[in-house]
């Protein structure tokens, strides 16, 4: 095959890579979504798929230095790719699973930096975790046919890898001079220096989202409670969040059974919530039943540390039968 009748192929075929593109991202955003993930808020840039330019994939075809295909339209496999870019490394397992899961395509992992790390642990070099997609059998999708040996090329980088990709990666590939030993070296610098940051950024973020609230389940388990007392699902605010941390020393494995008993004792309580339901944000959120109990129970310390506007806690109070004065 010619250059002439590469490119008569590719100009045939664009259409169908082009649906297969479109069609990986979405089904991708799709499992994000089901996993209870906002794609708007998971991906840092928005995912997107391209078709290889047609000088690129010439030149990459006929005239790339230590290719030697004997197909090159059969062998070139990302003549449409997909890019998916995170904020974590911890994110990118999530897109990961979300490939390895799904059953419409076979999916071949060719990259994957950890397995670079164990492989050269001496080497920073370029990060990224790539797999080659087909479908398991021809499909159709946009009314275009897509054949079960139709590659996609899929992309996974945190936003600090993307960054480095785009300044270093791209510019010494396609440089249009030799790449000096020293920019290789900085290049190298800079990748030990995004590899350090990741690792900072993954802990700084486990120590923000994670403690009892999330150890023990607290905010699922009481929305669960929550609705079946009153019929309703919370819908939960940035205020409910500045409760808990307010009285996060409350927050232990017994916490959910204590509230329990106090609501088995104090069965009026539903009922209070129901009725004040569409006039106070508050109950409607399922915090709302932590501070019934915390009323009761731990009503100095309540009182000492409430972080609201502290006329929210009257109605509660007069509810359970006690004062917001301190006494």
């Amino acid at each position: 095959m010619n250059e002439s009748e590469f490119l008569e192929r590719w100009d045939a075929d664009k259409p169908v890579y082009r649906s297969w593109g479109k069609y990986v991202v979405e089904k991708i955003i799709e499992h994000i979504e089901e996993v209870e993930l906002k794609p708007h808020d998971f991906f840092k840039v928005p995912p997107t798929f391209r078709l290889k330019d047609d000088g690129s994939l010439v030149d990459k075809a006929f005239y790339r230095p230590g290719k030697a295909y004997s197909d090159p339209y059969v062998q070139i496999e990302d003549k449409v790719g997909a890019r998916f870019i995170v904020l974590l490394l911890e994110d990118i397992g999530l897109i990961c699973q979300a490939i390895e899961k799904m059953d419409v395509w076979e999916f071949d992992r060719c990259k994957h930096f950890d397995e670079d790390k164990t492989r050269e642990p001496l080497l920073f070099t370029y990060q990224s975790v790539h797999y080659i997609l087909r479908p398991k059998v021809d499909l159709e999708f946009d009314g275009v046919s897509i054949p079960c040996s139709t590659p996609c090329e899929v992309q996974i980088r945190t936003l600090l890898q993307h960054a480095h990709a785009e300044l270093t990666h791209d510019a010494i590939y396609k440089s249009k001079k030799t790449v000096q030993p020293a920019v290789h070296r900085t290049v190298a610098k800079s990748m030990a220096l995004i590899e350090t940051t990741d690792d900072f950024f993954v802990d700084v973020t486990k120590q923000l989202n994670f403690g009892p609230l999330q150890e023990y389940s607290i905010a699922s388990r009481l929305d669960a409670i929550y609705s079946s007392l009153t019929g309703y699902q919370p819908h939960n605010q940035k205020s409910a969040i500045v409760i808990w941390d307010a009285f996060e020393q409350f927050l232990n494995e017994d916490l959910i059974d204590s509230i329990q008993d106090f609501i088995e004792r104090n069965p009026y309580i539903p009922e209070a919530i129901k009725t004040r339901y569409n006039f106070s944000k508050l109950y409607q959120q399922s915090v709302v039943l932590f501070v019934y109990w915390l009323l009761k129970t731990k009503r100095q310390r309540l009182l000492r540390d409430w972080p609201l506007p502290k006329e929210t806690l009257e109605p509660l109070a007069n509810d359970v039968g006690v004062s917001t004065w301190d006494e």
